[in-house]
């Protein structure tokens, strides 16, 4: 008993060092090493398999490597394509006639001298056909010529992402400089032309104008490109069409008289099945390697959308626009660790109410993040929960009908809540902060929450600036803790005060009377 004991810790501890180890080199980068006065597609090939952490994938193609660097013969089935003068390398790996396995590296010179990009592509053809497999997809490495070190870039840094729950296959120059990738549908084929710019690519289609494609399919799985305030946005209509449009650096737009229940595609388990799109039991831990991911996680009694690693993106609706999902115990949008992204003009909620684990809105670390405009309501536990989040704000937004309370935070620093109002929550502590600091009320009201809950549980500091606190004063709770430095706040026993106003809060700016209506 004891010497399997050992041996089971032996194996844990061998993993926690390997993982260790790839921590430590995606931190770090890959050391390119080179014998002349720049490296060559040979060197970044040769850096690229011995450091690279998909050991799985990355040893066959190492060992062939390292035979065809001294002129030994390869395993069966392989051979390479190398062209050191236009710095491409092609390994093929074929297992039948018609079924294979390729990798594609090459690289290009960026416009400020001080980089090189490097593009690994890796695809799978079964019976003729290309599938999409664990390793397979494009990942760029950008290399800098100083460190003389490559690290990880995300294809939608470099204008290079495709939103899709199709098989995509890419093509990578040998001559020239832009990338061709495939969308394969089972009615057609679509092309994008991924050209390289000096800096990022423009994808275009052959007969388009250059910009960020947003392919049309007979299935309707993608929005439309439309200009929205005088910016770019995918306009969609569809819970599909909402998944495909998200991600970093994008400007997300539900269509005016849209409602948009994400709870069927997030139950069907084909929709997330890339690298981009994935089918989890738990996500809170996050995604390794800080890759931006869709991700259909699991909830006690069904499925609810979680958003990883996204950055700059914008979730907006464009008039009478609503997001709702079924489970009582699912968020309906939920963040990991996510910045620079904001919700707004939108109405989101469950379709019906719960009681435990599943708020309107969550967010897990992640910083600068916001909701504006928005009605919140519905939900199982509070409108917010925030834990480990970093300058949150949510501004000129209603949280109502909630069955645990407003808002739980936890572990947050720098949250604001800014010309809100929060009504008819119930039943526990309506605000409870735990370990937060830094936390401001401003030009909020609270009122028609039920008087028996504690109105604020803090167990630090926190602020009250121009606010109106419709509750009764034995239940206002850790006032104490208040800091009244600046406004005048109000105190009003009656949470149902006859002279409570209306005022122009919420989706699309309408004036919204005492009850919210």
């Amino acid at each position: 008993m004891y010497g399997k004991t050992l041996k089971y810790m032996k194996k844990i501890l061998f993993i926690v060092i390997a993982l260790m180890m790839g921590l430590t080199i995606q931190a770090q980068g890959i050391r390119v090493h080179y014998s002349g006065q720049t490296p060559t597609i040979t060197d970044f090939v040769t850096a690229y398999l011995s450091q690279e952490d998909d050991e799985e994938m990355i040893n066959g193609i190492l060992n062939d490597w390292t035979h065809h660097q001294q002129g030994q013969a390869l395993s069966n089935g392989a051979s390479f394509t190398v062209d050191v003068k236009n710095g491409f390398v092609r390994y093929d790996k074929r297992y039948t006639g018609n079924t294979y396995s390729y990798t594609e590296l090459c690289y290009w010179n960026c416009k400020d001298q001080k980089h090189k990009l490097l593009a690994v592509n890796r695809g799978c053809i079964e019976q003729g056909k290309p599938v999409t497999a664990q390793f397979t997809g494009l990942k760029f490495y950008t290399y800098d010529n100083q460190s003389k070190r490559m690290t990880h870039t995300l294809n939608t840094d470099l204008g290079a992402g495709i939103h899709t729950q199709k098989v995509v296959s890419y093509a990578l120059p040998q001559s020239g400089k832009d990338i061709m990738a495939t969308i394969h549908a089972p009615q057609n084929e679509v092309q994008i032309l991924m050209k390289w710019n000096g800096a990022k690519f423009d994808q275009e289609q052959p007969g388009r104008p250059a910009g960020n494609v947003q392919v049309s399919a007979p299935t309707g799985s993608f929005g439309e490109n439309v200009k929205y305030k005088d910016d770019d946005y995918i306009r969609v209509y569809t819970a599909e069409q909402f998944l495909n449009a998200l991600g970093s650096n994008r400007n997300v737009l539900v269509a005016k008289d849209t409602e948009i229940n994400l709870t069927p595609v997030l139950n069907e388990q084909a929709n997330f099945r890339t690298r981009f799109k994935m089918w989890m039991p738990d996500i809170s831990g996050g995604v390794a390697g800080g890759r931006e991911t869709v991700v259909s996680e699991e909830v006690f009694d069904g499925r609810q959308l979680t958003l990883v690693n996204m950055k700059q993106l914008l979730i907006e609706g464009e008039q009478n626009s609503r997001i709702v999902v079924e489970p009582r115990y699912a968020f309906c949008l939920n963040f990991v660790d996510c910045n620079n992204c904001t919700v707004r003009n939108l109405t989101i909620g469950h379709t019906d109410a719960g009681y435990c684990q599943g708020g309107v809105i969550g967010m897990k670390r992640g910083w600068r993040n916001m909701v504006a405009d928005c009605d919140l309501y519905g939900c199982g536990t509070y409108g917010l929960e925030l834990d480990g989040t970093n300058s949150f704000s949510i501004y000129s937004s209603r949280i109502h009908d909630c069955t645990y309370g407003i808002m739980q935070l936890l572990n947050c620093e720098a949250v604001s809540c800014t010309h809100c109002d929060f009504l008819n929550n119930r039943e526990y502590s309506l605000i409870e902060s735990r370990g937060s600091v830094g936390v401001v009320f401003e030009d909020c009201r609270f009122y028609a929450n039920w008087g028996d809950a504690t109105l604020f549980s803090f167990d630090r500091e926190f602020t009250l600036l121009g606010c109106a606190v419709y509750h009764p004063t034995e239940n206002l709770g850790t006032m104490n803790l208040c800091e009244q430095p600046g406004a005048e706040n109000m105190f009003h026993e009656n949470p149902i005060d006859n002279n409570i106003q209306g005022r122009e809060i919420g989706p699309d700016g309408h004036y919204v009377n005492a009850r919210g209506e």
